[in-house]
């Protein structure tokens, strides 16, 4: 990279607050409840997935029943220590 008439610079630099590190449920934001979306096809366990919101879990379980009516979608709240400790 060639900067300032010409010179090359050998370091790279960062604006600060210019990075912004998405962690997720383990950055310090992390909620303490989670939500669990589980479908069921014939009474038996087919598919859990983990929300941070429970209106990502609503909303996905919506649309996973139009796309397959043949199963059963649960929502409910659960401490993230059941899952991570």
């Amino acid at each position: 990279m060639r900067n300032d008439g010409g010179h090359e610079r050998q370091d790279d630099r960062v604006w600060p607050d210019s990075v912004h590190w998405e962690l997720g449920l383990t950055s310090p934001h992390g909620a303490e409840l989670l939500w669990r979306c589980d479908a069921l096809r014939a009474g038996k366990l087919y598919q859990r997935s983990l929300f941070a919101t429970k209106g990502e879990a609503d909303s996905f379980a919506a649309k996973m029943r139009e796309a397959e009516p043949d199963q059963m979608f649960a929502v409910e709240a659960i401490k993230a220590s059941a899952v991570w400790n």
